[in-house]
């Protein structure tokens, strides 16, 4: 992307039609003000038509240039559907307000959020970056060049984001603790194995102990479960549990990312030493 591109941005970039039947479009605004931290991204949508959603959308288009309150306006929408989601936590929400939403309980909410996979989130984030008028982190060994991991040595496994751009979190809160999903892939050059190891590293409070970690063979139907010690168990339990509801196909999810970790096993390299 190019300052060019980011500068060019508008609000219809934000129209995504999403894969799968029926035919549905979204229209996916994320928060314009630079200096605000917040991940969320407001989503309507209409239903399979694009010129339909343009024209229902309009006066939340027009909130978001003006900069008003274009929650408020998706709020007031007739003929479409509206709701917030956060792209870290898969959290969904109201247009207008934090009081979360089980999108279960709203069959229109709940048939654009079960499309709402990586692929959409990612697109979605792509936007955010731009909508703030930021530069998403460049890929690693863009152009075909070596991907520096660092403290990289032969066997080891290597982390989702270590070798792919990093565009979303992928979090989890329970109260007031919150961890982070972290995905570590084999990329030995002659390997085709699908393991997976899936670390719930501590994000919230600060000095939270450590659940520790899955183990996924990508064949077998049971994953391994690694607490750090025995008492962790229910925990790394629980976010297991919420790991494989928030990644319904985390099967195919898992074996579609080691594939591209092979794929790129021969360009990653140990990052050199920096000097003192």
């Amino acid at each position: 992307m190019t300052a060019a591109e980011v500068i060019a941005f508008d609000v219809e970039d934000g129209l995504i039609e999403l894969a799968g039947t029926p035919p549905l479009w979204i229209w996916a605004f994320t928060c314009p003000t630079r200096e605000c931290s917040c991940r969320v991204a407001l989503v309507i949508s209409s239903g399979a038509e694009q010129a339909h959603l343009l024209e229902r959308g309009r006066p939340v288009a027009d909130a978001w240039r003006s900069g008003g309150h274009y929650g408020r306006a998706a709020e007031n929408l007739d003929g479409a559907t509206a709701f917030a989601v956060d792209l870290d936590s898969r959290a969904f929400f109201p247009p207008v307000g934090d009081a979360p939403l089980d999108p279960r309980g709203y069959p229109e909410v709940n048939a654009i959020a079960d499309r709402l996979d990586d692929d959409v989130l990612d697109q979605i984030a792509r936007i955010w970056h731009r909508g703030k008028g930021q530069m998403p982190r460049p890929e690693p060994g863009a152009g075909g060049g070596a991907i520096e991991v660092e403290g990289f040595r032969p066997g080891d496994v290597v982390v989702w984001e270590d070798a792919r751009p990093a565009l979303r979190g992928d979090t989890y809160r329970f109260g007031e603790r919150l961890h982070e999903a972290v995905e570590s892939y084999c990329v030995e050059p002659e390997c085709s194995c699908g393991d997976v190891i899936v670390d719930f590293r501590p994000v919230l409070p600060r000095g939270a102990p450590h659940p520790g970690h899955v183990e996924y063979d990508g064949e077998d139907e049971a994953a391994i479960l690694r607490p750090k010690h025995e008492r962790h168990r229910a925990r790394l339990t629980e976010l297991w549990t919420a790991y494989c509801q928030r990644h319904v196909r985390y099967r195919e999810r898992l074996a579609r990312r080691s594939a591209t970790m092979h794929a790129l096993a021969r360009r990653i390299v140990a990052a050199p030493r920096r000097s003192k």
